[in-house]
């Protein structure tokens, strides 16, 4: 269930967890279809889960302008910038995916550009002197608990 982009201006952490076999990992209310022994078999399998993804593709704003995250998801992602892709903060997952480097950002706590995204809602990521991310670049943005959600923002 992939969402547009609006222009590059919103990404969304997505993931299609079944609450009844995910229990407390999954809002109840969310309506996935992705059973945790599915999630499990592909995730061995491929060192990924596809539906596990951000969607709406990259970020590309300028320099002053906000990006909108929206956790589509049933499950809680995070909104981190990291220097270089790598493990995140869930060993088991990090193992599983293959991401045994685990990137420093995803273990220093939480800051602007670190962020928990629970289910169903979002946060704004402001750029330019006073936001989260003060200059323009393209930087490598990864969910902290599923490595293998990885996205890229550019800003102008």
């Amino acid at each position: 269930m992939e969402q547009g982009s609006h222009g590059g201006t919103e990404i969304h952490p997505e993931d299609r967890c079944d609450p009844v076999t995910f229990g407390a990992l999954c809002n109840p209310n969310f309506h996935g279809t992705t059973t945790l022994a599915q999630f499990s078999a592909e995730l061995d399998a491929t060192q990924r889960v596809a539906a596990w993804e951000y969607g709406g593709g990259q970020g590309r704003i300028r320099l002053g302008q906000s990006l909108q995250v929206d956790n589509k998801g049933g499950e809680n992602h995070t909104f981190t910038v990291v220097a270089n892709f790598g493990g995140g903060r869930v060993p088991p997952l990090n193992d599983r995916s293959g991401n045994t480097v685990v990137a420093p950002e995803c273990v220093a706590g939480a800051n602007a550009t670190n962020v928990d995204i629970k289910s169903g809602t979002g946060i704004r990521v402001t750029t330019g002197a006073n936001g989260a991310i003060k200059t323009r670049g393209t930087f490598k943005v990864q969910c902290c608990i599923h490595p293998w959600m990885r996205t890229t923002v550019t800003v102008q």
